[in-house]
Formats: C-alpha cells, structure tokens, sequence
C-alpha cells in the first residue's frame, strides 16, 4: 500500500519540497544605529513570505487532496472491473470444467461399449 501511495505523490514531491521550503530574507547584521527599525523589517518581511508559504503550501495540499481522491475513485472502479472480470472468468472455467468432464465421461462410455 506504501509503494502505491508513494506512486502517486511521487509527480508531486519537488513542487511539495519548493513550496515547503521558501528562501526568506536573511536577518541583516546588527547595526547600533537603525539597528531596531531594520530588524523589525526584516521581521514583517519574514512573516509576509511565512504568509505566502503557508497559503502555497494550502493550495499545493489541497491540489493533492483532490489528485488523490480521483485516483482513488479510478482505483476503486478499476478494482471493480476487475472483480466483474474475475467473477466471468470464475464462471467460463467451471463451464469449462463441466464440458471436460462430460467428454472424458463420453469418451470413457464410447470405449467401454
């Protein structure tokens, strides 16, 4: 079950990996002067680009969510087809069995008599 799944989130990785790992702005040196004014910056930079990631990464999850869910139902119908086809060929086999017996009955009374 893990390798199907992996399967099917595999396409999906690097985009998940680029949007869960978002380059943010590097904290400057401190400085004696503007030193608290840049940094405060610096800090709503931060969470804007914190802000931006979360709402990609939402909308990356939900993409997914709704990926998987139509694979999910594919799954489901093609297992269904699937046991249609087992269930028919289940029956052409007994059918099968059935008719060679019968033969080798005939057969075996063809001889005898």
């Amino acid at each position: 079950m893990a390798a199907a799944w992996i399967t099917v989130v595999a396409p999906y990785l690097p985009e998940i990996v680029r949007l869960a790992r978002p380059i943010f702005t590097r904290t400057p040196p401190p400085l004696v002067d503007l030193g608290q004014q840049r940094r405060n910056d610096v800090v709503d930079a931060q969470i804007v680009e914190l802000q931006d990631a979360a709402s990609q990464n939402a909308d990356s999850i939900g993409k997914l969510a709704a990926d998987m869910q139509k694979t999910i139902e594919a799954l489901h119908l093609a297992a269904a087809r699937a046991e249609a086809r087992l269930v028919r060929a289940q029956a052409l086999a007994l059918v099968a069995a059935t008719v060679a017996v019968l033969a080798f009955g005939l057969a075996a009374w063809a001889l005898v008599r």
